[in-house]
C-alpha cells in the first residue's frame, strides 16, 4: 500500500521530519542509502572503538524543544552536560579562553586575564543575547516576516531587527572588534563560525556568526550518552513506534513526476530499478541533487541549474590514545569540552584554498573523558580531531598524502611530551571519504547559505519554505533553513509544511 509520505535520507533532519509526521498519524516510509540510519550524526564501529562521524557536541537541538516534544528520552536518549562549553587555545603565546554555560563564570575567568577584556565580553553578550533569542525562536516554525516582527516585539523591538540587518552585512571580525574583543577570542569564534562554514571571517555577511557563541550560554552544550548516534537512534525509534518504516540500503536514483501545467511528484525511482509511490516526497539530501539531478529536465527551473556545487573542506582523524593530551597553554584543562585551536586572525582571511591551512584549525575532543561508554574496549581514550579547510582537490590527492599524520604531529606540538607515543590505531576521513561513504558530492556537507533575514523574506523559497515548485515535493536537511549542525529544526518545519499541505487537499 502506498505511503502518505516518503522521506529520502535518514540523517537527523530526515528522521525528525518522519517522526513528527508519523506521530501525527501519517503513513511514513524513510529510505536510506546506507546500511544504517543516522547520516553524519552517526556513531560507528572503527579502529576498535565507537567513533562519531562528526563532532559530538550538540547545542541547537537542545534549544529547539524537539527532544521534549518527541519524548526522545523515553526512546533511549540521554544527554551529558558539557561545562565548560568550550576551551580555546592558539598556536602562539596568547591566553587560553574558557567559555562556561554561565555568563558570569566566563566573565570571572576573563577578569583574571584582563579587566578590559572582561568588560568587552560583557558588552558583547549584552548586545547579542536578544539576537540569540530571536534566532532560536525564529527557527521554531517555518519562517515568515510577520513571525519575525512578532518575535522582535517580544524582546527589544525594532532595535533587535536593526542590529540583525546591520550584522548580516558586516564581517564577523568587524562585529567582534566593535566590542573591543581581543584577537585571541575573535580567532576562536571565527574557527567555530565561518571556519566551519568554509569562508573567511573577514568576509562581509559573516557578522551573524557572532550570535553562535552566545547561544551556547542560552542552550548549553550536551553530548548524547553512547555517542552522537544516540540522537538519530532515538528519532528512528519514534518513527517506528508510531507505525513508520525505515528501509536501509535503499538508495534513490530519481523522482517520478507527472510533468504538465502543474507538475506533481508521484514517488521515487530506486537505484535497483524499483519504484515507490506516495502522496508527498520529502528529500533530506543536498537540494542541488533533488532540483537538478533528480527532477526531469522539463520541470527544472533554470535558476536551480546555477546552484553552486562547492567542494568539501573538512577532515577528521579518530585515534585510540593512551591518555588525553596535556595542553602546554592550559595544563589544567580536563577535556570535558571541545578544545578549539585557532591560528591568528590574519591567517584566516584567505578562506579555503587548494592547500591545508597552516597552522591548522583544529576542533579537538576526547569524548571518552565525559562518557565512559566511548572508551575503547582495550583501554585508553578516544581522540576526535576535526581539521578545517582541508581541500577536496588536494594537490597530489589524498590517497597517499602525509597530511593526516602531520595533523597528529602538529597536535603533539601543543601538548606536553609523550602524547604522540601514545597514539595507537587511527584513521582519517577526508573530503574524498565523505563523498564515497556518505554521498556528499565532492565531500561537501550542504549548509543553508542564507541568513535569518533571507529566510524570512523567502529569497529562495524551496530552501526556506521547504515546498518546491513541484506539488507534493518537499526539501529538508542542512541545505535548508536554518542550516547545518545538529539542530533538527529544518526537519520539524518541513513536517509542518507537509502536514499542512496533506490536510488542505
Amino acid at each position: 500500500m502506498p505511503a502518505d509520505v516518503l522521506v529520502v535520507g535518514a540523517g537527523h533532519n530526515g528522521l525528525t521530519c518522519a517522526a513528527y509526521l508519523a506521530r501525527a498519524g501519517h503513513s511514513v516510509t524513510v529510505l536510506e542509502a546506507r546500511a544504517a540510519p543516522g547520516g553524519c550524526a552517526s556513531t560507528v564501529d572503527a579502529i576498535g572503538a565507537r567513533v562519531n562521524i562528526c563532532n559530538c557536541d550538540h547545542t541547537m537541538v537542545l534549544a529547539s524543544g524537539i527532544v521534549e516534544e518527541l519524548d526522545l528520552a523515553g526512546h533511549g536518549l540521554r544527554y551529558l552536560d558539557v561545562d565548560p562549553v568550550e576551551v580555546a587555545i592558539g598556536w602562539g603565546d596568547q591566553p587560553a579562553f574558557v567559555q562556561y554555560r554561565s555568563i558570569e563564570q566566563t566573565i570571572a575567568g576573563l577578569e583574571r586575564v584582563s579587566a578590559g577584556v572582561a568588560a568587552a565580553y560583557r558588552r558583547y553578550v549584552d548586545a547579542t543575547l536578544p539576537l540569540a533569542r530571536l534566532v532560536v525562536a525564529a527557527a521554531a516554525a517555518p519562517p515568515s516576516f510577520g513571525g519575525l516582527a512578532r518575535l522582535a516585539a517580544l524582546d527589544s523591538g525594532p532595535a533587535v531587527v536593526a542590529r540583525l540587518l546591520s550584522w548580516r552585512r558586516r564581517s564577523l571580525f568587524d562585529v567582534l572588534g566593535s566590542f573591543g574583543l581581543p584577537p585571541w577570542i575573535q580567532a576562536a569564534f571565527a574557527t567555530t563560525g565561518p571556519g566551519v562554514w568554509g569562508v573567511s571571517p573577514a568576509a562581509p555577511g559573516t557578522g551573524m556568526a557572532a550570535v553562535g557563541p552566545v547561544v551556547r550560554h542560552l542552550a548549553g552544550v550536551g553530548r548524547p550518552a553512547g555517542g552522537s548516534g544516540a540522537l538519530p537512534d532515538a528519532l528512528a525509534a519514534v518513527v517506528t513506534a508510531h507505525g513508520g518504516t525505515i528501509r536501509t540500503a535503499s538508495p534513490v536514483a530519481g523522482l517520478v513526476v507527472d510533468a504538465g501545467r502543474r507538475p506533481a511528484v508521484r514517488g521515487v525511482r530506486l537505484a535497483d530499478g524499483g519504484q515507490l509511490t506516495a502522496d508527498a516526497v520529502v528529500c533530506a539530501v543536498d537540494p542541488r541533487t533533488v532540483l537538478v539531478d533528480w527532477l526531469p529536465q522539463e520541470v527544472r527551473r533554470p535558476r536551480d541549474a546555477r546552484r553552486p556545487a562547492p567542494d568539501g573542506y573538512e577532515s577528521k582523524v579518530d585515534a585510540v590514545i593512551a591518555a588525553p593530551p596535556v595542553w602546554r597553554a592550559m595544563p589544567s584543562a580536563g577535556h570535558v569540552a571541545t578544545t578549539v585551536v585557532s591560528p591568528a586572525p590574519g591567517r584566516l582571511t584567505a578562506g579555503v584554498t587548494d592547500r591545508v591551512t597552516d597552522p591548522p584549525m583544529f576542533l579537538v575532543n576526547i569524548p571518552s573523558v565525559l562518557d565512559p561508554a566511548m572508551r575503547p574496549p582495550g583501554g585508553g581514550h578516544l581522540l576526535s580531531l576535526e581539521v578545517l579547510w582541508t581541500p577536496y582537490a588536494l594537490p597530489g590527492g589524498w590517497r597517499d598524502s602525509p597530511e593526516p599524520r602531520r595533523w597528529l604531529e602538529r597536535l603533539a606540538e601543543l601538548a606536553e611530551p609523550g602524547f604522540l607515543d601514545g597514539v595507537g590505531a587511527w584513521r582519517a576521513m577526508t573530503p574524498e571519504d565523505y563523498e564515497r561513504d556518505f554521498g556528499l558530492r565532492r565531500g561537501y556537507a550542504p549548509s543553508f547559505a542564507g541568513g535569518p533575514l533571507s529566510a524570512l523574506l523567502a529569497r529562495d523559497r524551496p530552501l526556506t519554505r521547504y515546498a518546491t515548485p513541484v506539488r507534493g515535493l518537499y526539501l529538508t536537511g542542512a541545505g535548508t533553513f536554518p542550516g547545518a549542525g545538529v539542530w533538527g529544526a529544518s526537519g520539524r518545519n518541513a513536517a509542518h509544511a507537509v502536514a499542512t499541505w496533506l490536510g488542505s487537499r
